[in-house]
């Protein structure tokens, strides 16, 4: 296992949010090796065709991106990694979780204990790492068009 490659613990948290349809389709190694031939490339940038050998064929990892990126998959295994954390909710429009910090605007600390969120909490390392890679995904996307 290579450094942009998920770690089981990331590939166990991923699989249930895939899509039903290219779970159905693929073996989980198969999708799992497109996936981390999606998270190389975005992470060093380097040309499709340059990809190595062990994520297969250059022309599935480069489809399932464009596919994914088109149809807002990427963007939807995101928020739901985000959901799973408990960041991006709005309370009252004064406090804002985001990150996992708590921000308070103008109402100051009491906001966030009387929305419910009493202290901070620790993210979850799993899921703090596959937010992090799939947003380098989706501004891949960005950056290429």
């Amino acid at each position: 296992m290579r450094h942009t490659d998920l770690t089981n613990a990331e590939w166990e948290r991923l699989v249930p949010l895939l899509p039903d349809g290219d779970v159905g389709r693929r073996r989980h190694g198969d999708q799992r090796k497109l996936i981390n031939g999606v998270l190389y490339q975005a992470r060093t940038g380097s040309p499709w065709r340059s990809l190595p050998d062990r994520f297969g064929c250059w022309i599935a990892v480069y489809k399932r991106q464009r596919r994914w990126a088109a149809d807002g998959t990427w963007g939807r295994l995101l928020r739901d990694v985000q959901a799973a954390q408990g960041i991006g909710r709005h309370v009252n429009g004064d406090v804002v979780v985001h990150s996992g910090a708590v921000m308070t605007y103008d109402a100051g600390p009491s906001a966030a204990r009387e929305a419910g969120f009493g202290s901070v909490q620790q993210r979850d390392p799993v899921l703090a790492s596959l937010e992090l890679r799939l947003t380098e995904v989706i501004k891949m996307g960005k950056r290429k068009g």
